[in-house]
């Protein structure tokens, strides 16, 4: 539900026309852990690097609709006591284009990423507002998120 509402925003934020510019409001690493926990469907917190094919990205000139792209996650799952558990695991990259803006992520680089967890795969959707998903995240970011898994106070600051 959350990725349709998201895209649904991004999609709403473009309306006014091709030649406007996309308009995105930036999503507070926090409010996104509300919003998955609040969702209906089952999200893992991931912290750590995708290895993928950069070949497989789509040009920029030419975006699909959504490019599907195999990667590996290698890094850490929070859970309650925070990023704790080392993982390496196949996720599914989901890049998603509204009009001519695309979303690019970066492989070999630190994200904070909110995944989707089906019964059949591991889904990173990424949107061109980058609602889920933080590059290089700020230690305060990850510490705020690890207070939240913990029960703590979890408003965006």
């Amino acid at each position: 539900m959350i990725k349709h509402l998201t895209i649904a925003a991004t999609a709403l934020a473009v309306v006014a026309g091709p030649a406007s510019a996309l308009s995105c409001s930036a999503t507070h690493p926090v409010a996104a852990y509300n919003a998955v926990a609040n969702a209906e469907e089952s999200f893992v917190i991931l912290h750590g690097e995708f290895d993928f094919d950069v070949k497989k990205v789509p040009d920029v000139n030419a975006p699909p609709v959504e490019a599907r792209i195999p990667t590996q996650f290698t890094g850490k799952l929070l859970t309650g006591d925070g990023f704790t558990d080392d993982v390496e695991v196949a996720v599914t990259l989901a890049l998603s284009c509204v009009g001519p803006w695309c979303a690019r992520v970066s492989p070999k680089t630190d994200y904070l990423a909110y995944v989707l967890q089906t019964e059949e795969e591991l889904i990173f959707s990424v949107d061109p507002c980058y609602a889920f998903a933080f590059s290089n995240p700020a230690d305060e970011y990850i510490e705020a998120i690890e207070q939240c898994a913990a029960g703590g106070d979890c408003e965006p600051k």
